[in-house]
């Protein structure tokens, strides 16, 4: 989801600093098992999202959930709750929407609509990506220990983009 945020704040001038500092402050944070100072610091900062009332922008809402995804990323740090790892596939699963209900103008939502978006080939490719995930991280241990971490980086690293709308 980064490569939309990173994209937006290319466009708008927006500071994507913090998420990017963030991200790699969490994965250290994961790694040496310790809270990095700079990991507070992005919490900070992390909460000026980008707002989709001050940028009128086509990838402002795509940005946003980049930016709540990682907000709640650094909170899982913090806190260890899978509750946030959860919340992170829910803002997936709507920038697919998003992205999908943008397809066709339609002001007003309906049944067909919503049957139209949930059986789309990218929805239904979304939807596989978080079983696979959900599988693949209830297989890891409790406490991450180095090949944990290191299993967690190979896969990120190696994750197609969400969707392809980063120029």
């Amino acid at each position: 989801m980064l490569p939309s945020l990173i994209a937006f704040s290319k466009d708008t001038g927006f500071d994507d600093s913090c998420y990017l500092q963030a991200k790699d402050a969490a994965w250290a944070a994961l790694q040496n098992g310790v809270v990095e100072q700079a990991l507070n610091q992005a919490c900070i900062r992390i909460r000026s999202a980008p707002d989709t009332e001050k940028f009128s922008h086509e990838l402002t809402s795509y940005a946003l959930n980049a930016a709540l995804a990682m907000s709640d990323i650094v909170e899982f740090t913090l806190d260890g709750s899978a509750n946030h790892i959860a919340y992170v596939s829910t803002l997936a699963r709507d920038s697919v929407y998003l992205y999908l209900g943008s397809l066709k103008q339609s002001v007003v939502s309906s049944p067909e609509e919503e049957s139209r978006i949930g059986g789309h080939p990218l929805m239904q490719q979304e939807q596989r990506r978080e079983e696979e995930d959900s599988r693949f991280l209830s297989g890891l241990p409790d406490q991450f220990d180095k090949d944990a971490i290191s299993t967690l980086r190979v896969r990120a690293s190696t994750q197609a983009p969400l969707l392809h709308l980063a120029r």
